[in-house]
């Protein structure tokens, strides 16, 4: 019973709607089978798996089990410790708000994707890492290996995008 007053079945039923859309819309998408595309490069491809995934995960999300502490506990830097409903509300915000700065503001203004890539994973993991680190005083380490795993994972994607995809990258 506890499982359906999580806040974390609420979110997890909004990702699997979004999800589902995301799916159905990609499904309906036009083929392109009249103009000889190959059904590996369709367009609505990358989407739908991508809408099914987030379904998925959504469902896993929904099968977690519930915290335990219903009271929102600050931490030492103020904000409010991983697991409570108030935590869980500020890094959705703040996940999004950075996915939006990152799409919106980030991609397309003529700076090379890796680096904007890299950017975004640097930041984006120093933000839900930051008190961890700080807790071990791991600062740091944490922020070069950060470093080291953007600069990467930004240089796949990158190659990902341009030679399996066929995507044009600034």
């Amino acid at each position: 019973m506890d499982r359906l007053r999580s806040p974390d079945l609420g979110v997890a039923l909004v990702w699997a709607l979004a999800g589902a859309l995301i799916a159905i819309a990609a499904w309906r998408m036009d083929r392109l089978t009249h103009q000889g595309i190959n059904p590996w490069s369709a367009p609505g491809l990358l989407p739908g798996v991508v809408g099914g995934l987030m379904v998925i995960l959504a469902a896993c999300l929904a099968l977690r089990r519930p915290a335990a502490a219903a009271t929102v506990d600050r931490g030492s830097d103020g904000e409010p410790d991983a697991g409570t409903p108030a935590s869980s509300a500020w890094r959705t915000v703040t996940a999004a708000a950075l996915c939006i700065a990152f799409a919106g503001f980030g991609t397309g203004r003529g700076l090379p994707f890796a680096a904007v890539a890299a950017t975004f994973i640097f930041v984006f993991t120093t933000v839900f890492s930051w008190s961890q680190w700080q807790a071990g005083a791991r600062q740091a380490r944490g922020l070069a290996l950060t470093l080291v795993i953007a600069v990467i994972a930004a240089q796949a994607i990158a190659w990902l995008f341009e030679q399996v995809f066929l995507v044009r990258l600034p």
